[in-house]
């Protein structure tokens, strides 16, 4: 199947500027997004992307979003949720609601809003690509992690409904459980885990798959890290 042009979140840093930079060096037309609008032009730079920053915690702002990136690249073959967030490790009763909202803003309205967007478009056409980067935190339940990991089952769940209802129109959709990546994600460098670009690796080859198939599910692990 010819996908041509993709759409990504959370493009600025780790996994996400290293796949806009594999997408575009295998010639892919890509829309970029982040917060950091800095960080987001010298991508776009580097790479020769089109972008915009975005603050996806406001539901409006991720409409407009996916908006801004179909006129700029007058379809979207593919979405990829990449972005995501987790304010700190810390026991539920020492949570705030807060914290909570934040990140349900971020780790699952956005996807979600931009899903159902992508679906929108992609259906009339019987053609297209979700790919949702979820965490292998989403198939743990870890303490400390309360919020995080709610949101995560959450968006696999969203991803698991969407994978059926998306399957009788032709539009593939895959989850993507990654463990640890070495990326600024977390406050000290892990060499021993993945390199974002191994694990951007891993993703874009999902694009060129043959049309018979589609990955469900992708899980992948450094090798330090057991299940």
């Amino acid at each position: 199947m010819n996908y041509q042009t993709v759409f990504i979140t959370g493009a600025t840093k780790g996994l996400g500027r290293a796949l806009v930079i594999d997408l575009c060096s295998k010639g892919y037309r890509v829309f970029a997004s982040g917060r950091d609008e800095t960080q987001l032009q010298q991508l776009m730079q580097q790479t020769g992307c089109l972008g915009a920053s975005c603050d996806l915690s406001q539901a409006e702002a991720a409409v407009a979003l996916f908006q801004k990136a179909t006129k700029a690249l007058g379809h979207i073959d593919v979405l990829i949720n990449n972005a995501g967030m987790n304010s700190r490790k810390c026991e539920l009763a020492e949570t705030t609601l807060e914290e909570f909202e934040q990140q349900y803003a971020i780790n699952l309205r956005a996807p979600y809003l931009l899903c159902r967007e992508a679906m929108q478009q992609m259906l009339p056409k019987k053609h297209g690509y979700i790919i949702n980067i979820v965490s292998t935190a989403a198939k743990r339940s870890n303490p400390t992690m309360s919020i995080y990991s709610t949101m995560k089952q959450g968006f696999a769940g969203l991803n698991n409904v969407l994978m059926k209802e998306a399957q009788p129109h032709g539009i593939k959709v895959t989850a993507v459980y990654p463990g640890g990546i070495n990326t600024t994600f977390r406050e000290q460098e892990r060499p021993q885990y993945m390199q974002p670009a191994s694990v951007a690796t891993l993703v874009s080859q999902l694009l060129s798959n043959p049309v018979d198939v589609v990955i469900h599910e992708l899980t992948c692990r450094p090798m330090v890290e057991l299940e």
